[in-house]
């Protein structure tokens, strides 16, 4: 089968070490995307830093530098979110924690939108929705509104 006929197109959209992300950080557990618009990535060296990549500005990439386990970019907005086990939200880390501190913040701003400290580790979290953020425990899930208190 030719590619003109071919039941999916594939189209290389950007290479990540062509905007300075390290090889070495280019696998699952360092890279997210929750959308076509936004990618992010956690680099542990030679600082802990998270690059976010704005798909309409693939060449100028934000890098701030951050701890954390994880990072996820809201799918519509500049919001980034973050999970770690952190001590007080300061990222310093807690050797042996078990609870996951979570925190939202608006990128535009400069500003944290939420924070909250979970009573277990969180085994899995996505945005489900512009404002949600679905949390999977080893026993619940949670929905967490950005919106309200």
């Amino acid at each position: 089968m030719d590619a003109a006929n071919a039941p999916i197109l594939m189209k290389e959209a950007l290479t990540l070490t062509s905007v300075g992300i390290n090889s070495e950080f280019i696998n699952f557990t360092h890279v997210t995307m929750e959308s076509d618009k936004y990618i992010c990535v956690r680099e542990t060296s030679p600082q802990s830093s998270v690059v976010v990549i704005d798909m309409n500005l693939p060449m100028q990439p934000l890098r701030r530098p951050i701890t954390a386990e994880s990072a996820i970019m809201n799918p519509d907005s500049r919001i980034l979110a973050l999970k770690g086990t952190f001590k007080y939200f300061d990222f310093t880390r807690v050797p042996g924690a078990t609870q996951d501190h979570l925190q939202i913040f608006n990128i535009e701003l400069k500003t944290k939108v939420k924070a909250h400290q979970m009573p277990e580790e969180v085994v899995f979290w996505k945005w489900i929705s512009a404002t949600k953020v679905a949390l999977v425990t080893q026993t619940s899930v949670y929905h967490w509104s950005i919106e309200g208190k």
